[in-house]
This record gives C-alpha cells, sequence and structure tokens, in this order.
C-alpha cells in the first residue's frame, strides 16, 4: 500500500459521507426517521411512543433548520485547505522536535495520533516499537495485530485540530436526531486528508527522514475506536 492509495482512502470515506449528507436535509431525516419507526424497521425506547412520533411527524414538517444545515456543508466547501495544511505541517514539525527530543527515536517504528471527543482538539501521540504493523485499508479495530506492550513513549501534546474542526453545536439539541455527530464526522475525516497532505509535503522535503525504522507507520483513532491507516515510510 503507498501513499496515494492510502490517500483515496481517506478521501473516499470522507466523500462518501458528504454525499450522503448532500443528499438530505433536516426535515427529510426527520420524515425517514418517523417512516422507519411507522414500518416497524426502527424500534424505539419511549414508553409514549404515539407522541413521539406525532413530534417526528411535526418536525418533518419545519424546514426552518434546513438553510443553517445546508450552510455548514458550504461551510465545509469553503475551508482554506492550503491553510489548513500548512497548520498540519507546523504541527507536525512540532511533533517531531518533541520526537527528537526524546532520545528514543531508534527504538519508534509507528506512531498512533489519538483524539477524544471533538471539542477537545489536542490529541495524544503514542509510539511503538519495532514489529510488524497491519496495513489498513477501512477503519477498524487492530489490538490484536500488534504487541501494545512495545510502548516506547506518549506525548500528551499532540496534533492540534482546532483549526480544521468546525462548530457544529448548533445541531447538538435537535430532539430526536444526532446529525451533529454526521457533520462533525465530515470535519474530522476532511482533516485526515489535510494531515495525509502535510506529513506528505514534509516526507517529500526530507523533513521526515529522521525516522529511521522502517517501514514507518503513521495511524489514527478518535480513543476505543476503529483504527485508520494515515501515512506510511515505505523506504
Amino acid at each position: 500500500m503507498n501513499n496515494s492509495e492510502i490517500l483515496r482512502l481517506l478521501e473516499d470515506q470522507r466523500d462518501s459521507l458528504y454525499r450522503k449528507l448532500n443528499a438530505t436535509s433536516i426535515s427529510d431525516l426527520y420524515k425517514e426517521q418517523y417512516d422507519e419507526i411507522k414500518a416497524g424497521r426502527l424500534f424505539v425506547f419511549d414508553n409514549n411512543e404515539r407522541q413521539m412520533l406525532r413530534d417526528i411527524k411535526a418536525l418533518s414538517k419545519d424546514n426552518s433548520l434546513n438553510h443553517s444545515f445546508n450552510n455548514k456543508l458550504q461551510e465545509y466547501l469553503r475551508l482554506d485547505n492550503k491553510s489548513l495544511t500548512l497548520h498540519f505541517q507546523g504541527e507536525i514539525e512540532r511533533m517531531s522536535e518533541q520526537l527528537l527530543q526524546s532520545g528514543k527515536l531508534e527504538e519508534i517504528q509507528a506512531i498512533f495520533i489519538e483524539y477524544d471527543h471533538y471539542y477537545h482538539y489536542t490529541s495524544t501521540i503514542i509510539c511503538y516499537g519495532k514489529q510488524e504493523y497491519p496495513l489498513i485499508d477501512k477503519p477498524r479495530y487492530i489490538t490484536g495485530e500488534y504487541d501494545r506492550n512495545k510502548k516506547v513513549l506518549k506525548l500528551d501534546d499532540g496534533i492540534n485540530f482546532q483549526p480544521a474542526w468546525v462548530d457544529c453545536e448548533e445541531f447538538g439539541d435537535l430532539e430526536y436526531l444526532e446529525i451533529n455527530f454526521e457533520l462533525e464526522n465530515l470535519f474530522r475525516l476532511h482533516s485526515r486528508t489535510l494531515l495525509h497532505k502535510a506529513f506528505d509535503n514534509l516526507n517529500k522535503s526530507g523533513a521526515l527522514d529522521f525516522l529511521h525504522n522502517r517501514p514507518f507507520s503513521i495511524y489514527i483513532n478518535e480513543h476505543d475506536s476503529e483504527v485508520m491507516m494515515l501515512y506510511r515510510l515505505n523506504q
């Protein structure tokens, strides 16, 4: 697996979600939910299901949030990707300096960039030692595919995602819908593509040559969630 393939996979994950969100609206999502419950395809844990159905039916006829939902998707399209990529390059350079100062470079062969919830923007960097690391073409749990006892180093002040993770809190209080999580995920997935490009720019300039142990694998994941391949130094 080369880095062009990894970037394509990252972009496919992002674009699939964007197409799904761009093809709907808040009112349409309520209508879909209403139809799913009425058809018995969606089970709800609510003692007053009839009232819930009345509420959702009324919400499906309310178009007031459709415009702001569309604006949020437009905000994604209007992101300054060049500036964000430069931001991530600076973050990687800052991380690299911490690795250089650690005195453990000769041991490290993989980095996991792990973040917490959406509004906790600073990730941790967990470094592991020499061993075989899996290639990942779609997010999955890989706990049994490498030896976690070979952890070498943890950096608490890792990559800062704040500039790329746009505020979606306005959709966090919607009744019966959790569309804010999907919007947040769109920005998360997009930030992965930009972070990949930042690594690629630095790699091509020779700025990652200090990572001696090859192949060197770089992964990304939310805490306790599936892991995705972000970048790989093969030579």
